[in-house]
Parts: C-alpha cells; structure tokens; sequence
C-alpha cells in the first residue's frame, strides 16, 4: 500500500466521538465445534497480513484531517480477558486499531469502525478463519469466496466508494423530534453485558413472510413494540422509538471495496395501546423499503460527500472538525435514535467451511444515549440475534425473546457472558 491514505467518509466520523463509553469498536465471531489452537490462529493472522493493508495501518493526526499510516508491526493474537467491545488503545496494540482473540472455541476479531464496516470485517474473519482451518490440518476449496493471501491485493478493495458514487443531486432537509431513550441503571462495574439468542434463520424467515415482511422489517418491529411494551408505554411524554439501521451500500452501487461503505436509515413509530404489532410490521416494511431505495441512500451519500468536499471546511484545524463533528453525532445521530440493529445477513462461505462453524455473531456497541444495541449473523441456519448493554436492566431483551417463541413459535437459545451479574 501507499505510505498513508485518507480516512474513507464514515471512517472520519469516529475518532471525533470515540471514547471509553462510547468506544465506536464492534466485534465479529465465530464460533467453532472444536477449541482454538492459538499457533494455528497467530500463523493465519501472519499469512492474511500483507491482503488487508487497509487494516493493517495505525491512526495519525494531520493539521486539518486524520490519516492512516502503514504499520509493519505484527498483528499479535491474544486470549480474550475481558468484556466485548472495550476502546483499542493502539499504544497497547502495536499501533493497530483491531484485534484478533481467542476463548475456547471464539475467535473474534474487534475493529475500530475507523477501519471498515461489517462487511469488511466479515470478509477479513473468513479469510483468517480459512488459513487457521488450513493450519490445522483441514482442506477446504476456498471456491472464490475467500480472499486468498497469494491473489495480491486489489486497487478496487481499498476504494472510497462514497467518492466514486457521489453525483450532484437535490436532496431534503428535514429536522425530526428527538426519540425515545432507554433509561437504565449502569453496572457497577462498567462494561458490556452480551446476551445471544439462537433461532433459526429459515423459521424466522417464515414467520417474517407470514406478515408479509422481510426479517429485518419484522425485527425492528418487534424491537419497537418490546420497547414500548415494557418502557414507553408508561412515559408520560410517549416519544417515537426509533431503530437506527445500518444498510449496506454494496448492495445499490457496485463496489469491492473493503472500507466503510455504509448508510444509517432511520425507521421509527409513535406507538400507542391501540396499535397492534401486525401495524407495525407493515409500517416498518413500507419505510425500510422506501429508506433504503437507491435514490434515498443516493442522497444520504451526497449529503455526506459534500459536507467532506466544502472548501470552507477543508482547511479547518483538525481540533475544531473535531469538536463539531462529536457535537453533529450527539445532535443529529444519537439524539435521534432509540437504539442501533445491524443484520450482517446470511454469510456466505465456502461449502466445506461449513461442518467446522456452528455460528457467527455480531456485537454491536452501544452508547451513553443508547445503551442497548442489537446485531444479527446468521450461517447454517443458525441465526444469531445479539444484544449488547451496559446497563442491568433486561426487561426490553425478556420481552423480544419471549415473543419470538411464545407468539412466532420459534425455538430459542438463549446465553450471555453474564457481565454485570452478582
């Protein structure tokens, strides 16, 4: 790679908004039917190193922006210790904003968002996950869905698709009320509470049709109705609950790249006791589809894009960008969602990698102004729908995972690192 390049748009967002509460790091990890042997795994992080220069980079601060420097440190591997999706102190890290670890039978890989997005990251675990399998004895065709350490890196895997799919376009404003927040009580240690609940993908998947729904739709749905079943429902001002939905550009605008290209859309409700969930389901059906249509996430990467490319602001110090940035994501972003739910969908491996993986997990990070996230994977049929929080209270998760096998009628597993627990 070049000696440095430019944060891609979405990745300037997070050093500004980072902290120790709020650390912007998320995890990606599957889970294995066998226990992890590290020097297989530290052998398949060495052989990946020199695929992903875009990972294997550290945080520098410019006058005016921040940018990523090579970094030809190794990536060292390391036994997890404690909870999910604590900040990356690259002084510890060799200088990296990512890291590979192991516990039993996990491996999880933990990415600075600065970094890349989910899809990235998958494609970074699948490829570490087909050399450690390879390390250990077990022969599988790669059948061109993993990025292989011998193919080179392509110039298209590094791009800024926000760049290349920028065109000049008329866009809205508009300026919504504040959301609905999740008020709780903070563990008296702080960290992250991790609760996994196990379906199954084509059941769920059932059940979504039977409404008329998509999985997500119907997700987000039963997200907003257990939220105001359980909290909103005794507010006294019943404020909309809002789920913040990051959607994967990939999916509209061509693109390879390995960097963050993602959008945020916004699919919210003013629920009140006559609103019934079957309401619900076709409401947030109708919006997701219309938020998430190319001409929408068109002009989401528009707004984006220019705001980046203002003259006025590109020779603005570094520290005030800074300042305003953190204070546009407190305004504009978390004051205007109830929670985050990212479905990473059905990932897809090579036929042979399959009998080694019993699951993928997504732990999204959560927030002071949003204390509960949720993150979805799902392989082998085994869809794993996951909720990350740093406060005591589960009344919000009880109720989803009741509704889904009393009233859906799915079989649900249900286990958590038990942060937080006496």
């Amino acid at each position: 790679m070049d000696k440095w390049y430019k944060l891609d748009n979405a990745a300037k967002l997070f050093p500004s908004v980072a902290n120790t509460k709020n650390t912007s790091v998320y995890r990606i990890s599957a889970v294995l039917r066998d226990p992890i042997e590290p020097e297989a795994l530290q052998l398949a992080a060495d052989t990946v190193f020199d695929r992903f220069p875009m990972f294997t980079v550290k945080l520098r601060k410019g006058v005016f922006w921040n940018y990523l420097d090579a970094n030809n440190e190794r990536i060292v591997i390391a036994e997890e210790q404690q909870y999910p999706c604590p900040d990356i102190d690259p002084k510890t890290n060799n200088g990296y904003l990512f890291k590979v670890l192991y516990y039993k039978n996990r491996v999880s890989i933990e990415v600075f968002h600065s970094l890349t997005d989910g899809n990235g990251a998958i494609e970074f675990l699948k490829s570490l996950l087909y050399y450690y399998l390879a390390n250990t004895g077990q022969e599988v065709d790669p059948e061109g869905k993993i990025l292989l350490a011998d193919t080179g890196v392509d110039a298209s895997d590094m791009e800024d698709s926000f760049r290349t799919h920028f065109k000049d376009c008329y866009v809205e404003n508009y300026r919504n009320s504040k959301s609905y927040h999740i008020k709780g009580t903070r563990f008296e240690i702080f960290g992250n509470n991790v609760v996994h609940g196990i379906v199954s993908g084509n059941q769920l998947n059932q059940a979504a049709k039977q409404k008329g729904s998509t999985v997500t739709a119907y997700l987000t749905a039963l997200l907003i109705y257990s939220i105001y079943q359980t909290r909103n429902k005794y507010s006294e001002r019943n404020e909309p609950v809002v789920i913040a939905i990051p959607a994967n550009l990939r999916k509209m605008f061509p693109s390879r790249t390995l960097r963050n290209f993602f959008g945020v859309v916004n699919i919210g409700a003013k629920v009140t006791e006559d609103t019934t969930f079957d309401e619900l389901v076709a409401r947030t059906g109708e919006m997701l589809k219309q938020k998430t249509s190319k001409q929408n996430l068109q002009s989401f990467i528009y707004n984006n894009v220019a705001l980046e490319r203002n003259k006025a602001t590109m020779f603005v110090p570094l520290f005030l960008k800074s300042w305003f940035v953190n204070w546009g994501f407190q305004t504009l972003g978390e004051s205007k969602k109830t929670m985050t739910l990212s479905n990473l969908g059905n990932i897809i491996l090579p036929q042979q990698m399959y009998e080694y993986i019993e699951q993928i997990e997504a732990v999204v990070y959560p927030t002071n102004k949003s204390p509960i996230s949720c993150g979805i994977c799902t392989v082998n049929d085994r869809m794993a729908i996951t909720f990350t929080r740093n406060i005591v209270e589960a009344d919000i998760l009880q109720y989803f995972f009741a509704y889904l096998a009393n009233q859906a009628g799915l079989e649900v597993k249900v286990y958590s690192n038990d942060w937080g627990r006496s």
